[in-house]
């Protein structure tokens, strides 16, 4: 049977043609957009906007949704503001989790805890002997126990494990935090998740995006990296009890040992998922280098660390090695999906793309430079003559707490002014894709929106980050929709308010017309549709 849905008095803010119109819908596509004075709605259920405004589906184009649905249900410091609340939620999770073997979670900050040396004692204080490991909201670093560095054979004195650091004492001694490939030191102890928890976590992410107007997204890693990511069969049984209602892009994760060997099977796991239009497996992702707030990411003059002079940050791969293995996923067809920070970085893995055009045969890529943060005006010319795209976390341009203490004072001078360069990316002509990279920072896309447009956030930061960098509403929501569905390839099926594509729309709370810049962030989701079906709908009051 047909189904025929209306949806009458919307405002359109990305429409070149003003006043309210309607949208019509059937089987699950857009087939008319029309002023409201020539809507036909008869027969068809209908959806009064009431003037409010109403946008395409939303992408995240950078997140780890399973993971962050996972996280949900775990000790959760997202939320935390201080040492001491961190400390608190910690403790109540221990006390209402007294059966759990492990004390497992995410999402403190670093600039939370500038003082190191009481990390340990003051966890082991909360845990006892259950072994305990918390990442920190960027995922780059790990504040684990006593009990978790005795399974792990971690002792005063040791070496650093290849990728990665653990923070000591003046005698060598461990403090319970661990960077970037030390942490698997300990992950890789934590009891695996079952199917049945990564699945509930596939399901709760997916409810969390479509309540913040979400309908498409980038599964930033597929495979085996953390106990988290290993997501591919979640997503399979989605598809197969008819569950999956968004629409997923996964990028397949490239293993840092071997990685030469894994192409074929690379190519056999995209194979898997060919005929399948709500999850593609398209992409490779690249974890390059680490974050500047913890003086990983590859930068081009050392970092101002007078404990380790001459730092410039470390790479997961050796440049000659992964050279010739981007050029072969690129010639089989796979769109590149590159976690670069530093301009060391970013620099090295450009020149590979570039390579790889030079050397292949032409062909419709969407290679993805992901988080950007610190560009000089050269890599943005050749990214624009390389053709990739710029994936963009927006919600980190601010000068936060972390960006203050964590960052500026240690990037050398040259650098500091070179972060983040959203407009010069859209003045060169590159394109931008929004993404959240939760559950790193929030997953709500008008708080992303906000900060693109401000350089700033209530309560995070006072004064404009780079203000110069500013795009405008239109350029921000435009990436967050139609510019997140082609980074993706969702773009022949969403992205926009046409006929032929899906009807993955949102109504807002309000005519975006009305809102000042200022107040981007308080603009939510009052209704959103997933192929013409209603997903979410905020109750009144809510």
């Amino acid at each position: 049977m047909t189904e025929r849905l209306t949806l009458i008095n919307c405002a359109l803010p990305l429409a070149d043609d003003p006043g309210l119109h309607a949208i019509r819908v059937e089987d699950r596509r857009i087939v008319e957009v029309v002023p409201m004075p020539d809507a036909r709605p008869a027969g068809d259920d209908v959806f009064d906007a009431r003037g409010r405004s109403v946008i395409p589906g939303m992408t995240d184009a950078h997140v780890h949704l399973v993971e962050s649905g996972i996280e949900l249900a775990r000790c959760d410091l997202s939320g935390s503001r201080s040492r001491e609340h961190a400390m608190r939620l910690i403790a109540e999770y221990c006390e209402s989790h007294p059966d759990e073997r492990w004390i497992v979670g995410r999402g403190w900050s670093l600039d939370h805890f500038a003082e190191v040396d009481t990390m340990l004692a003051a966890l082991d204080a909360i845990t006892g002997d259950r072994p305990a490991y918390l990442s920190n909201k960027d995922g780059h670093s790990a504040w684990v126990n006593s009990a978790a560095l005795r399974l792990a054979g971690v002792v005063a004195g040791g070496a650093d494990p290849a990728g990665g650091r653990i923070e000591r004492g003046a005698d060598g001694a461990p403090l319970g935090l661990l960077h970037e490939g030390a942490m698997l030191l300990v992950a890789d102890l934590i009891p695996p998740l079952d199917d049945e928890t990564r699945f509930a976590g596939l399901l709760a992410g997916q409810r969390r995006f479509f309540s913040l107007g979400i309908t498409g997204w980038q599964e930033a890693i597929v495979g085996d990296f953390v106990p988290t990511t290993d997501v591919e069969r979640s997503y399979r049984r989605a598809i197969d009890e008819g569950v999956l209602l968004g629409q997923v892009t996964g990028n397949l994760w490239l293993p840092r040992t071997d990685p030469a060997g894994a192409i074929d099977g690379l190519i056999a796991r995209r194979a898997a998922f060919a005929g399948e239009e709500r999850f593609r497996a398209s992409g490779v992702k690249v974890m390059y280098d680490g974050v500047c707030e913890t003086l990983t990411a590859a930068v081009s003059q050392p970092y101002l660390d007078p404990a380790d002079p001459g730092n410039r940050g470390i790479r997961f791969f050796d440049p000659e090695e992964l050279a010739p293995i981007v050029v072969e996923l690129d010639r089989a067809g796979f769109d590149l999906h590159a976690h670069v920070i530093g301009d060391r970085a970013i620099d090295e893995f450009l020149a590979m793309v570039e390579t790889a055009r030079r050397v292949n045969p032409a062909w419709e890529r969407r290679h993805q430079l992901a988080h950007l943060q610190v560009l000089r005006a050269d890599l943005i010319e050749r990214m624009a003559v390389a053709g990739v795209i710029a994936n963009i976390q927006p919600y980190w341009a601010q000068a936060d707490a972390q960006m203050k203490d964590l960052t500026l004072p240690f990037l050398a001078p040259d650098l500091r002014g070179l972060q983040y360069p959203f407009r010069s990316f859209e003045q060169a002509g590159i394109p931008l894709a929004l993404g959240s990279d939760w559950p790193v920072t929030t997953p709500n896309p008008f708080d992303w929106i906000h900060v693109a447009v401000n350089r700033a956030y209530p309560g995070d930061s006072s004064e404009p980050f780079q203000p110069a960098e500013t795009i405008s509403r239109r350029s921000a929501l435009l990436a967050a929709t139609r510019g997140g569905a082609h980074a993706v390839r969702q773009d022949d099926l969403r992205g926009a308010i046409e006929p032929g594509l899906l009807a993955d729309l949102v109504v807002l709370d309000t005519d975006l017309g009305s809102v000042d810049d200022a107040d981007l962030h308080a603009v939510t989701a009052d209704a959103t549709f997933a192929r013409g079906r209603l997903v979410f709908e905020r109750a009144a009051g809510a």
